[in-house]
């Protein structure tokens, strides 16, 4: 008898912890849809404001913390047909092409000359697009993620004419994840960010966000990079670059 009756109570608190749950599912459900909503009518709201947004993405992304340091420029592997100057700085090259580097390799092949020197780096628009000359901005990529800081960028310098003279090198080394990888926010989240901080304003234009590495601090001689959204901003005739903290969601421009 004694069993049956906690059998029953056992079979009641299941009952009742299945209750619990779902409720609890329920409300978490009900918030999503809260935040989802909320978002909406901010965007909206954005738009009233003849705010021009790109074509946004939603999905969740996965990131984490990284260590790394400045490498030294008599370590850095480049290829031939370089004139490499010297300067202050260790961990930057300054190099120039020589005259018959691309006509050695006939018109119109540029980019190819162009990816050979900048292999393990990537094209950043966001970067480019900040320029204010014909300069172009590249890149190098760690974890997945394009760097950012001037520490993980090379800059390849053009003449009037359109043709690239030379470019400047930075590149990290000894790069470490700190840890796991960690859900960021999204790139709708970050704009939303980025207009309660008001950094955007009416008329403004966005550019697509990529989620980037950016340099946060240093700690026993390794700088530590964080993922960051990065935008380029146009307001009148100004253009800036906006950054917002991936993982917390903290306004880091400038």
């Amino acid at each position: 008898m004694q069993f049956k009756r906690i059998k029953i109570l056992m079979l009641i608190l299941f009952f009742l912890l299945d209750i619990f749950l779902l409720n609890w599912w329920r409300s978490g459900e009900v918030s999503q849809e809260r935040v989802t909503d909320a978002n909406t009518d901010i965007i909206s709201e954005m738009k009233k404001q003849k705010i021009k947004l790109p074509k946004f993405g939603t999905s969740l992304h996965y990131s984490s913390y990284v260590a790394a340091q400045y490498g030294d420029r008599r370590e850095m592997s480049l290829p031939a047909g370089l004139d490499v100057s010297t300067g202050a700085k260790t961990n930057t090259v300054f190099a120039k092409f020589k005259r018959d580097l691309f006509k050695k390799n006939g018109t119109g092949s540029d980019e190819s000359v162009l990816s050979t020197y900048s292999a393990g780096y990537q094209f950043n628009p966001v970067l480019t697009a900040n320029k204010t000359n014909r300069d172009r901005v590249y890149s190098q990529r760690v974890e997945g993620l394009p760097v950012i800081a001037d520490s993980g960028i090379m800059t390849f310098q053009y003449n009037k004419s359109g043709k690239p003279v030379g470019f400047t090198k930075r590149q990290l080394v000894n790069i470490e994840r700190l840890r796991d990888d960690r859900a960021t926010i999204t790139e709708e989240e970050a704009i939303i960010s980025l207009y309660r901080y008001n950094e955007i304003d009416s008329g403004d234009s966005l550019s697509k966000g990529y989620l980037s590495y950016d340099r946060t601090l240093t700690v026993n001689g390794y700088d530590i990079f964080l993922p960051v959204w990065a935008f380029e901003a146009y307001s009148g005739n100004e253009k800036y670059v906006l950054k917002i903290n991936a993982f917390t969601g903290d306004n880091l421009s400038e």
